[in-house]
């Protein structure tokens, strides 16, 4: 398996301290409690790369121009890390690049920093833009507004929102067929809960259809979606991959309770969120056609951009702040 620096490449002596369970040959480095097993670097290696490879040989083909999100945190890096390297050993043709968001939170220099000096690694080219410059406004500057208002929405899902869609403008601009993201199991398993607690099964049906392009939508793939966050984040120690492995602090709402809920399952019932995400994706994949039926794509009257509304979320935000700015300045 090639690495980002195989000369340098980082060795963490294990504190598990006892041989591979499945080799017998190296020591272990992570406990995969769901198999009972104690593995070393190069099992969980094949362990994971046989989760990511057939998600990559069904989503890329020759001719595709793929845009990794690209954060600067630990699922984002390793997930442009094994585009490289299915760019690098498959028989197809394409491109890949990275996009980083800046959204002007406190603690992004350093994320981006990392992310510099891993596309720099693997000679991937690197576009990064700031959130303002699209939408004139940075995340901190709707985080101070929203500590002034009424508005009971939490600062996660202006962010989400704003994200992606400056993420879909830029991809779009630089010629894009498909955009990368870097959810894991764990937030794939989080993201069908809340869906589920909200009652869109719409949503969870657009989760696992196949996107299609359109004018002005990327369609997106997301190569670690099989991957638990534990073995995401051994590997990328493994690998020595450049990435900010913390938690953005301003992180809050639903999905903070749904994540430390989802947690508290796995403990209790090692395998949990994979067995709940096979299920899930069993479930809703036999109902997609009717599901999605009554999907249409519009574009917004507004900015133009793909929504499924009049206005898109971007829009109606911006409208639901801007009345904010006018009410407290009366």
């Amino acid at each position: 398996m090639p690495h980002v620096y195989s000369t340098q490449r980082t060795r963490r002596r294990s504190a598990l301290r006892r041989p591979c369970d499945r080799c017998g040959e190296r020591e272990a480095v992570v406990r995969i409690e769901s198999l009972n097993e104690s593995i070393c670097d190069e099992c969980l290696s094949t362990r994971i790369w046989r989760r990511v490879k057939p998600i990559l040989d069904e989503e890329i083909q020759t001719g595709d121009v793929i845009a990794s999100a690209l954060s600067g945190g630990k699922d984002s890096s390793l997930t442009l890390y094994y585009l490289w390297k299915y760019k690098k050993e498959s028989n197809k043709d394409f491109e890949v690049f990275a996009v980083t968001i800046d959204e002007g939170t406190c603690y992004r220099a350093e994320s981006i920093s990392k992310a510099k000096e891993l596309t720099s690694r693997l000679g991937v080219k690197h576009k990064i833009v700031k959130m303002s410059e699209i939408f004139a406004f940075s995340i901190p500057q709707v985080q101070v507004l929203l500590s002034k208002s009424k508005i009971k929405r939490d600062l996660c899902t202006y962010c989400g929102v704003f994200r992606r869609q400056a993420l879909n403008i830029v991809a779009r601009e630089k010629g894009a067929t498909k955009v990368a993201t870097g959810h894991n199991l764990d937030d794939m398993v989080q993201t069908l809960f809340m869906n589920l607690i909200r009652g869109d099964m719409s949503a969870m049906a657009r989760l696992f259809s196949k996107s299609r392009s359109t004018e002005k939508l990327i369609p997106r793939i997301r190569p670690l979606a099989k991957v638990p966050e534990k073995e995401v984040t051994v590997q990328a120690l493994l690998l020595g991959i450049p990435a900010h492995f913390g938690k953005c602090p301003l992180v809050s709402g639903m999905r903070v309770r749904v994540r430390r809920f989802l947690d508290r399952l796995e403990q209790e019932n090692p395998g949990f969120k994979e067995r709940a995400f096979n299920f899930i994706e069993k479930i809703v994949k036999q109902a997609i056609p009717e599901l999605t039926y009554h999907f249409e794509l519009k574009y917004c009257k507004l900015c133009g951009e793909p929504t499924t509304q009049e206005l898109c979320k971007v829009c109606q935000f911006k409208q639901e702040l801007e009345a904010e700015v006018l009410s407290t300045t009366d």
